[in-house]
């Protein structure tokens, strides 16, 4: 999609409150999108319900209408803001970046997408490029997300992060094969991926954009890029999506991919370890003990518990050789935060009050929000194991099991600030595609985390 200062259009978006005169047949309530034909000119009619200034609204809004735009197959679309300034602007092109989305890789007949975009104001062009860019981004991620396990492997994507790497003058990669992983001592990340035809990897692209100090945040992505459940098998009804289990390392990569673009003043390290849980003669047993990186012990006595033990060997060897000064891992980690958020709501779980703010913030500005669920010493104490220093699944009767999930991972990061962002709900949507939400993967995160990240 290519962003026009010179009108060309085949369709125009117009937004309408509740309040508003508005054409016949239209309540304009929020959600709402009606077509309308004059002659060769189509409009648009957007709902943005009662009269306010919520910037998500006018997103899910913007996108709807492109979707609509999509159906009758036009390829020029101008949107005439509510309000002509920045902020609008900026919303517009977000929104209508999500809504042009659709995953057509493996379709016959691609779908139909608007190429040109005009926008009725005429400043802050950089701003509006940006913000493209970073909506791309999050398509990027989208794709990877939903492309087949077959394609999209450890090896996969270690490989795109060297390619990120490669664009960036500021960037540099390290990455794990399988021999360095065993050799260096990851035993969690070997333990998941080691029953694979396709053998784990950990890809951490460090970037340098602010020489003047040597503070650097980490965010860390779960890449289980199929996720069997090793021996405990997942059922049918829990196995078909599961290649969207690497939707934590792909929202890491499509941040990466933006800064690698943009070039923020920032230092980040964009951490991934990546691995298939597959069954078979070499699959890590349950009611075994493996020695992770950080040399402690881990009694598994659930093998479908097994991104919380890839993500604490990547934090554990991050924080020794690359000293970062706070961490915030994301992960599709558990079924339970689903159950108790939904699939609009990520949970978030942090032992830091100053960078719990600063994520809920940056949630909130973006529209992909994110809600603190507790940490409390008895969690901690549901996840001692009498064989080994800790147990990957919880001895409580009625499990707490993504607080539990998150104590584990707590329990890697020593003292430095952290944050668990669970996004098992919000990074895959089987509905119908809806707002800032598309059918299938969401590439939930990407926004909020580039938000995170420049404003720290």
């Amino acid at each position: 999609m290519e962003i026009l200062n010179t009108k060309n259009i085949e369709a125009r978006i117009l937004f309408l409150y509740e309040d508003d005169e508005k054409p016949v047949d239209f309540e304009a309530k929020a959600g709402s999108v009606a077509t309308r034909y004059d002659g060769e000119n189509v409009i648009i009619y957007a709902g943005l319900g009662k009269d306010n200034s919520d910037m998500q609204v006018f997103r899910n809004a913007v996108a709807d209408a492109v979707r609509a735009v999509n159906k009758i197959k036009r390829k020029s679309v101008e949107i005439v803001l509510p309000q002509k300034n920045t902020e609008y602007a900026a919303a517009a092109v977000e929104g209508a970046v999500v809504g042009n989305y659709a995953y057509d890789k493996y379709l016959s007949e691609k779908k139909s997408r608007v190429e040109n975009l005009h926008i009725d104001f005429d400043g802050a062009a950089d701003i509006l490029n940006s913000v493209k860019i970073i909506g791309e981004c999050a398509d990027f991620t989208r794709d990877i997300t939903n492309d087949n396990a077959a394609v999209v492997n450890p090896e996969y994507l270690a490989n795109e992060a060297k390619k990120i790497a490669e664009s960036n003058k500021n960037m540099t990669v390290e990455i794990l094969d399988h021999k360095e992983i065993q050799e260096k001592g990851l035993g969690l990340l070997w333990a998941v991926g080691k029953g694979s035809a396709t053998p784990p990897r950990l890809a951490i692209i460090k970037y340098n954009g602010d020489k003047t100090n040597d503070k650097y945040s980490a965010i860390v992505g779960k890449g289980l890029t199929f996720d069997t459940g090793g021996l405990n098998l997942k059922p049918s009804g829990s196995m078909e999506t599961m290649r969207h289990d690497m939707a934590g390392a792909a929202a890491v990569l499509g941040v990466a991919k933006a800064v690698a673009a943009l070039n923020p003043k920032i230092n980040f390290l964009a951490v991934v370890p990546t691995a298939q849980s597959a069954i078979g003669k070499d699959a890590f047993f349950v009611g075994d003990v493996y020695k992770g990186y950080s040399g402690k012990t881990v009694e598994v006595l659930n093998t479908d518990a097994e991104g919380r033990l890839i993500l604490s060997d990547a934090i554990s060897y991050i924080i020794k050789n690359y000293a970062p000064t706070e961490i915030v891992d994301i992960a599709t980690l558990t079924g339970a935060i689903v159950i108790a958020l939904g699939d609009t709501v990520a949970g978030m779980f942090s032992n830091n009050d100053d960078l719990a703010k600063r994520i809920f913030e940056a949630g909130e500005k973006t529209g992909e929000p994110v809600w603190r669920m507790p940490i409390r010493q008895e969690h901690r104490e549901a996840v001692k194991s009498d064989i080994a220093d800790i147990q990957n699944t919880s001895t409580m009767k009625r499990s707490a099991s993504s607080t539990t999930a998150a104590t584990f991972i707590e329990s890697f990061v020593e003292d430095l600030p952290w944050c668990h962002l669970d996004i098992a709900g919000t990074s895959w949507n089987e509905n119908a595609a809806k707002g800032m939400s598309p059918k299938f993967a969401t590439g939930v995160c990407v926004r909020l985390l580039w938000e995170y990240l420049n404003n720290r």
